[in-house]
């Protein structure tokens, strides 16, 4: 596998998360979740850094994923690679996060931001993999 390229689609994926949770929706996810828990501004856990980190980290995970099907079907023009990414975005962090929507009853704009934005991520992740080649 090209590792160069799963980190460029790992590093991409994060910059959209960026993009995604703070200038795109970041308002809007943030109101929601907070209607969703009430008082409590965020949710427990460690700071910022840490999570930003941990969230590369599941991007790079995710990238190299993305890469290994790619690579396993075989797949080699864009056409097919987004096809793929689309099935396995809407087959894998789609449904988990549905799952959890129904099981927690978050609200249905923080499941569609969300659901977007792994969605995106995950076409674009297979589209900067196959452009590579």
């Amino acid at each position: 596998m090209n590792w160069l390229a799963i980190l460029c689609a790992g590093v991409a994926f994060w910059v959209l998360g960026f993009v995604w949770y703070t200038l795109l929706f970041g308002k809007m996810w943030a109101a929601e979740l907070q209607k969703y828990r009430g008082e409590r501004a965020a949710p427990p856990g460690g700071g910022m850094a840490g999570k930003l980190v941990i969230t590369f980290i599941a991007d790079l995970v995710m990238a190299t994923g993305v890469a290994y099907l790619l690579r396993r079907a075989p797949v080699t023009d864009m056409t097919h690679a987004l096809k793929m990414a689309a099935y396995v975005a809407i087959g894998f962090p789609i449904m988990a996060l549905t799952i959890a929507k129904v099981w927690e009853d978050k609200p249905t704009m923080v499941w569609l931001i969300d659901a977007s934005y792994y969605f995106l991520g995950i076409v674009m992740a297979a589209a900067i993999l196959v452009c590579w080649g």
